[in-house]
């Protein structure tokens, strides 16, 4: 409780690996490719077991589209904006593990000059598109200085942790307003990750 009273804001910096399902609908597939990403995230503690958070974290892949018989590439940026209620339900010296759920805005920017129809680079009035996700997650702060000799005695050890966690986002499948790529399915982008926090 001392340490929560001691270290009520956070802010870490980390990256993650970004996965994303395949979603089928009205005929046409889409699967997205793999990629990677910056995470941002800012939390405050206002009691003993909750706090709040908003991330900020891009990314960019490939959205491919199958609709017979054609083969849409869209290149597209995604920039996440979530805020997430974040439950501590048990706290040591060294880790504190966590939950968290919430809402998120995903928005995907697509290229103007690097997209393909069948393999061959096509311009796709594609438009960028806005949408709603639930965040949904969990895992660990590791306070990686409480174990090493002479520097676990400093207030540093209280102040610097590695955060491991695996995030989800579940969210309407672009089309980029595009008719032959909608779906109207599902999305889930399942995104495990590392990052280092400065609590204060």
């Amino acid at each position: 409780m001392a340490w929560a009273q001691d270290n009520r804001f956070d802010v870490s910096l980390g990256g993650a690996a970004v996965f994303s399902k395949q979603s089928t609908g009205n005929g046409t597939v889409l699967t997205p490719t793999n990629s990677g990403a910056v995470l941002v995230t800012g939390r405050y503690r206002f009691s003993e077991y909750s706090s709040v958070e908003i991330n900020y974290s891009h990314t960019a892949n490939s959205q491919i589209y199958f609709a017979a018989p054609l083969t849409y590439r869209i290149h597209s940026t995604t920039g996440e904006y979530s805020g997430a209620y974040v439950f501590s339900f048990h706290e040591s010296d060294k880790v504190e593990p966590f939950v968290f759920a919430g809402a998120a805005a995903l928005v995907f920017y697509p290229s103007y000059n690097a997209n393909y129809i069948n393999g061959v680079q096509t311009y796709i009035p594609a438009s960028r598109q806005t949408k709603p996700a639930f965040l949904y997650g969990g895992g660990f702060d590791w306070r990686i200085f409480s174990s090493l000799p002479l520097i676990h005695r400093s207030s540093l050890s209280n102040h610097v942790a590695l955060r491991l966690q695996y995030r989800g986002l579940v969210y309407k499948a672009p089309d980029f307003k595009v008719q032959n790529l909608f779906t109207g399915a599902r999305g889930h982008m399942a995104e495990p990750s590392v990052g280092i926090v400065v609590k204060f």
